[in-house]
């Protein structure tokens, strides 16, 4: 297991150029009234990054930022209905993915996808319970492990984490898994039972250790920090970074988000302001 710490935090990402195409990348979520999770939240770190969104809805919640009453799912008909209108008028390689109705449902819009682009690479995002603690999936069984197959990136945080390995090693689950399936893994560490802010990022059996910066800069906790990284590295993937320098420039934007206010609703700053 290597402990080095990533020394890419040095990288700054492009300033998207007018008149040149934008990198494209679809987000398949659900919806969150408040903006700070789900699609809405995607998109707007997207274009943060200079990268453009479509976004496929994969059910509606009834939500703020601080709680949940209930959701509408979209059926597979409706799901694979947007994606296809999606596709229809752009290609897509990265695409990231967070909350479905279970497992069965993500692996299908998985295959629906690799049907459209086989070489798709897809971020999944598996969100299993809102921070509200409203619980998502009703079971975790091993089917996640043949849906995390077919994706290029799994983003769990410590808690999710746990419970696709209850009562096992966490750690060493993360490494057969990229081992066996080819899936890179980050692992986001805001949860840490011992050292919160530390990231995990798996590859083909090794790990990579991200710290959190020791800069005195306060943060807050917000609703929906997760999709806001999951969606960061996929921009970041999208432009064109190495897997290691993503993690890097993805955990850095996610800092910024997170120290951005005191409440639970983070600001997106465009990229440019933050080229300085």
């Amino acid at each position: 297991m290597s402990s080095d710490r990533t020394k890419d935090a040095e990288v700054k990402a492009p300033v998207a150029v007018e008149g040149i195409e934008r990198p494209r990348v679809l987000v398949v979520a659900g919806y969150d009234q408040s903006g700070g999770a789900g699609v809405l939240s995607d998109v707007k770190t997207l274009e943060a990054h200079g990268v453009y969104g479509y976004a496929v809805c994969t059910g509606f919640t009834f939500q703020n930022e601080r709680q949940i009453n209930r959701i509408q799912w979209f059926s597979r008909e409706e799901i694979a209905e947007q994606i296809d209108l999606c596709f229809a008028a752009a290609a897509f390689d990265w695409v990231k993915m967070g909350i479905t109705e279970d497992v069965r449902m993500a692996g299908e819009i998985v295959d629906h996808l690799h049907r459209h682009n086989p070489v798709v690479r897809i971020v999944w995002d598996p969100v299993i319970r809102a921070s509200s603690g409203r619980e998502f999936w009703t079971s975790v069984g091993e089917e996640w492990k043949a849906v995390a197959a077919g994706c290029y990136l799994l983003t769990p945080n410590w808690n999710e984490i746990g419970q696709l390995y209850p009562g096992a090693d966490v750690l060493e689950g993360c490494r057969e898994l990229t081992r066996q399936t080819g899936c890179h893994l980050y692992l986001k560490g805001g949860h840490h039972p011992v050292y919160p802010g530390r990231d995990y990022l798996w590859s083909d059996g090794d790990v990579q250790l991200l710290e959190p910066e020791a800069d005195g800069e306060q943060v807050y906790a917000k609703h929906g920090s997760g999709c806001v990284l999951s969606s960061a590295l996929s921009a970041n993937l999208a432009l064109g970074y190495s897997l290691p320098v993503a993690a890097a420039l993805s955990k850095q934007y996610t800092r910024r988000f997170l120290s951005s206010n005191k409440t639970l609703l983070g600001w997106h700053r465009p990229l440019e302001s933050r080229m300085g």
